[in-house]
């Protein structure tokens, strides 16, 4: 569900910069080699925290936009994803990472120990 989705997203983001993202992408951007341009400053996350450390948002409006960044990425995602004909889409409970271990040994012709 879209809720769901954007709920955990909302929750991720949080935890994210919890965990110190800031303060990942502050002591990236203090080595001195690295621009805004290049692919790994622009990702989801450090865009957004490059424009905080820059004064050009507050903390607030940060999270706000990496929330929002992260739910355009998750819709693209979702569109390429669904055009997959072979996609094996999986409920997130019970137990997901389990059945997509089988799932891979099975198409790999094992039997997988994970039932």
């Amino acid at each position: 569900e879209r809720a769901v989705l954007h709920a955990r997203i909302e929750q991720r983001f949080e935890a994210m910069l919890a965990q110190g993202l800031i303060d990942e992408v502050q002591r990236l951007w203090a080595r001195g080699d690295l621009t805004a341009d290049l692919p790994a400053m622009r990702c989801v996350g450090y865009r957004q925290v490059l424009k905080y450390l820059n004064g050009e948002c507050t903390l607030n409006r940060l999270k706000e936009l990496g929330v929002a960044a992260t739910r355009q990425l998750a819709k693209r995602q979702l569109t390429w994803l669904r055009s997959q004909s072979d996609a094996r889409w999986l409920a997130d409970e019970p137990r997901p990472l389990e059945r997509a271990a089988r799932l891979v040994e099975d198409a790999r012709g094992g039997n997988s120990e994970v039932r």
